[in-house]
């Protein structure tokens, strides 16, 4: 089973880039588990009618102290998407209160009772990570074992790069763990910006440029067509091309073949590269 976990800075496209992912490999005949690990709960909004899906905090609570009530099963807890995807959300607390990577935490845990990724129900996962790791909730996936390859999601500009290299430094410690980095996809901000710069940061992290994403208005399109892909709506698109492209990329790539990453201190990071 592939296990793959989207991480990036906010606001890069990682939910874009996740769920057209899973949508490509449902499209291949596979079975997919789509995980979104964002208390904003929105990763999943793209492969659902009404693009809605009641998260799992909210399952939780609904049946937590209620004595009679058995626990919750795999069916209670995946929503049913297009092409077959199977989906869950984490959620969160309401803003201002809580810990968000509490509830990534209680859902994993509840993957491991029910054995969901180890009883060949699927034969993809998707974890669409929040951006940046501010805790060790949201470093669950791999701190637990789950996601054994982790990609990067970066543009060419220099905050995007920053975080990755964060990013880059708790793959480094969960390594133990079995998680390792895949590589980093580049989604362009600017159609003419220089690759040079994410190219040279990669080598320098010890990795490697997985793709390109290009700027594409047919993103924008299949947005404001709600609950769609813009794999789906615009085939042809080149967005829908790199993504066929990369999914099939990340399918070749062995654990056991990607390197502990070796991500650059602070001053390293501020000097010339």
């Amino acid at each position: 089973m592939a296990r793959i976990v989207i991480y990036g800075k906010g606001g890069i496209g990682k939910s874009t880039v996740a769920a057209s992912l899973s949508v490509v490999y449902a499209m291949k005949g596979l079975k997919v588990l789509h995980v979104g690990c964002d208390p904003k709960h929105d990763s999943a909004a793209s492969l659902v009618p009404g693009g809605l899906v009641e998260t799992f905090l909210q399952k939780h609570r609904r049946v937590a102290g209620i004595r009679d009530l058995p626990p919750l099963t795999a069916e209670d807890i995946l929503a049913r998407g297009r092409h077959g995807i199977e989906c869950v959300e984490a959620g969160g607390p309401e803003p201002g209160f809580g810990c968000a990577g509490r509830g990534i935490a209680l859902m994993l845990e509840a993957f491991e009772g029910l054995d969901l990724l180890g009883s060949g129900r699927h034969d993809v996962a998707i974890f669409d990570a929040l951006g940046d790791i501010v805790c060790g909730g949201f470093a669950a996936p791999m701190r637990k074992g789950f996601a054994e390859l982790a990609v990067v999601l970066v543009s060419e500009e220099l905050m995007s790069l920053y975080a990755a290299n964060n990013l880059a430094r708790s793959i480094r410690a969960y390594a133990g763990d079995g998680a390792r980095l895949a590589g980093l996809v580049v989604n362009l901000r600017d159609p003419e910006a220089d690759k040079a710069k994410p190219e040279r940061f990669a080598k320098l992290l010890g990795t490697r440029i997985l793709g390109f994403v290009p700027r594409d208005p047919a993103v924008r399109e299949a947005e404001n067509a709600r609950a769609v892909t813009a794999v789906e709506l615009v085939p042809s698109s080149p967005f829908a091309k790199s993504l066929r492209s990369l999914a099939e990329t990340l399918l070749k790539i062995r654990r056991q073949d990607c390197p502990v990453p070796t991500p650059m201190d602070d001053e390293a990071f501020r000097g010339d590269w």
